[in-house]
């Protein structure tokens, strides 16, 4: 009997309360990171706030290598540039140790020029499967302060340098 009552009051709650249950992600027996596929970095990505920053991540000759630029999109002739190569790792995000942070230059014939700021700054980027968002975090400078949301774009306009 208690069985019974238990089995109703458990079919009452689904009919009488279906949202409970619909927000609920799909349980698939993977975790978020075993979900994450290193190409799900590739491509170019604008930051969530403002759209100020741009990521471009690209495969590198080497397998689960990215070569990864983020530039600062500010008025040439110059702007701020992340320069490093990252590796993806077990838990689905991509590392690296070789960051290279550079002012660049654009001159009027066309060449640049670039004055290191620092180098083999450290630092991750992790996918958020759920979310949609590229999360970047440079461990030089900062860093709690430093964790920037990024969103997937297309392929910036071939004016603007990076």
């Amino acid at each position: 009997m208690k069985k019974l009552i238990a089995l109703c009051l458990l079919l009452l709650t689904l009919l009488c309360c279906p949202s409970v249950f619909a927000d609920r992600p799909v349980q698939t027996g993977r975790k978020d990171y075993e979900m994450i596929a290193p190409e799900s970095y590739e491509g170019y990505w604008e930051e969530k706030a403002g759209g100020r920053l741009l990521i471009s991540v690209t495969p590198a000759d080497e397998p689960e290598w990215y070569d990864v630029t983020v530039a600062v999109r500010d008025k040439l002739p110059k702007m701020d540039v992340y320069i490093m190569r990252a590796h993806y790792q077990k838990d689905g995000s991509l590392y690296y140790e070789n960051g290279l942070f550079v002012l660049r230059k654009v001159k009027r014939d066309g060449t640049v020029k670039d004055k290191v700021r620092y180098r083999n700054g450290s630092g991750l980027l992790y996918y958020s499967f759920d979310e949609n968002v590229l999360y970047w975090t440079d461990y030089t400078l900062k860093p709690e302060k430093r964790v920037r949301s990024f969103i997937k774009t297309a392929s910036p306009d071939a004016d603007e340098a990076m």
